[in-house]
């Protein structure tokens, strides 16, 4: 510590495993978990004491364990905003970037926990180069395996495979507003929108040279999903809990996903940002 302030939110495992409790996390649960350690004051291990306990609610021997490993440092250099890179520079950017590998390409803006959940030795991680997601737990192999690249949240990845399973999502310390399996209900409504403006990523390595391709199916332009907050609470899908700063919650995937395409359904351009919608009618 660099300064002498006094932690008075302080979060312990112990207070975590109640709380999972309390959402109505089960031994048997296969989840996907997203979080931010900020809402939960100073955690005395960090990450390690929310992964464990997860585990302590998941039994790995009868559930799993998923959260989002995403890499946007493997896309197209030339559309970077953060760092922008010079156009001079671009070329040897595109061919310095290192090919996506499970075990060693770091997590890029999905918080501290999905990052440490990673040097678990049990975890498995899917191979998309831009959004995989790894598990821990009895049906890790299942949902990391075959990610389709052209639909990484489409019906056979990690995501439509635990909406199949009946699986269910846990927030912690973030809003169902940044909850990635979302994006599940644009394809299966199969919105227009998917189809256009897809990120273009660093697929394979040959020869010591780069290739990049364009995903043909890809949610860029989506980000409104705070508009469905409070049907999903209207219509009790989801479970709240006040802990500490911030609200958790846990819901099963297969009634919100199927909620949200029913939307989609009705209007195609539902969780479009008002820019965006403008510019697709």
């Amino acid at each position: 510590m660099t300064d002498n302030k006094e932690m008075n939110l302080i979060t312990t495992k112990l207070e975590l495993v109640n709380l999972f409790h309390e959402l109505g996390l089960n031994k048997s649960d296969d989840v996907i978990v997203h979080s931010s350690m900020k809402s939960l004051g100073f955690v005395v291990n960090g990450a390690i004491d929310v992964i464990d306990a997860l585990i302590e609610c998941v039994n790995l021997d009868e559930g799993t364990i998923l959260m989002p490993t995403h890499t946007g440092q493997l896309t197209d250099p030339v559309h970077w905003k953060n760092p922008k890179i010079a156009k001079e520079s671009i070329e040897i950017v595109r061919n310095s970037i290192k090919p996506f590998d499970k075990k060693l390409t770091p997590v890029r803006g999905r918080g501290i926990v999905a990052e440490t959940l990673l040097s678990y030795p049990e975890v498995k991680r899917s191979s998309h180069p831009l959004n995989s997601f790894s598990a821990i737990g009895k049906g890790a192999d299942f949902y990391t395996s075959s990610h389709s690249f052209d639909e990484p949240y489409g019906i056979d990845s990690p995501i439509g495979k635990l909406y199949q399973s009946n699986g269910g999502g846990t927030c912690v310390g973030i809003g169902v507003n940044v909850f990635t399996a979302i994006h599940l209900a644009e394809y299966i409504a199969d919105v227009e929108y998917l189809y256009k403006e897809n990120p273009v990523v660093l697929s394979k390595r040959e020869n010591g040279i780069n290739h990049f391709e364009r995903i043909k199916k890809y949610p860029s332009t989506s980000n409104n999903f705070s508009k469905v907050l409070h049907i999903l609470r209207d219509d009790n899908l989801i479970k709240e809990v006040q802990f500490k700063s911030g609200v958790m919650t846990h819901f099963k995937l297969k009634p919100v996903i199927d909620c949200i395409v029913k939307l989609l359904d009705e209007d195609p351009s539902y969780l479009l940002v008002e820019n965006d919608k403008n510019e697709c009618v």
